[in-house]
């Protein structure tokens, strides 16, 4: 009896990680993401002014699609007009982990951070930034589903 319950303990646990990776997963891939801050070097800047091309609050916006290939679309609009588009590649690593490398700005293995249905923060201490030669840095980027938000909306 005792080697049934131990079986189905660990059969338990097994699928129970095997369906919350599945479900971040799916959570991740099938939307639409929007860049709302990306914060470099532990401060609270956002960089979006900084280092996007004719970047306006409120009339820029950075689009991320994960496809389920691995691979990543970014798509930065002003005025809902394209101004670039790049690809790179993800990887979810684990159901709370995932490796992104996008654009000059993002690459690295981040801790995802769920805020609700809507939002999520992606946060990592080893971002290597190529962007004017910035290099390895701590990074939180602040994204969310549908719709573009504000960097205020996941700060505490």
């Amino acid at each position: 009896m005792r080697k049934f319950l131990s079986i189905v303990i660990v059969s338990a646990l097994f699928f129970g990680a095997t369906s919350c990776y599945k479900v971040h997963h799916n959570y991740i891939v099938k939307t639409e993401w929007y860049l709302n801050a990306l914060e470099l070097d532990g401060g609270s800047t956002n960089f979006m002014n900084g280092i996007l091309p004719d970047y306006v609050d409120g009339a820029g916006y950075y689009k991320i699609y994960m496809l389920d290939n691995g691979l990543t679309r970014g798509e930065y609009y002003v005025y809902d007009t394209l101004n670039y588009f790049v690809t790179g590649t993800w990887d979810l690593l684990s159901p709370d982990s995932i490796y992104i490398d996008l654009d000059k700005y993002v690459q690295g293995t981040f801790y995802i951070e769920l805020i609700n249905l809507d939002e999520m923060i992606l946060s990592t201490n080893h971002n290597n930034v190529k962007f004017f030669g910035i290099g390895d840095v701590k990074a939180v980027v602040r994204c969310s589903k549908g719709e573009a938000t504000s960097q205020a909306s996941t700060t505490p």
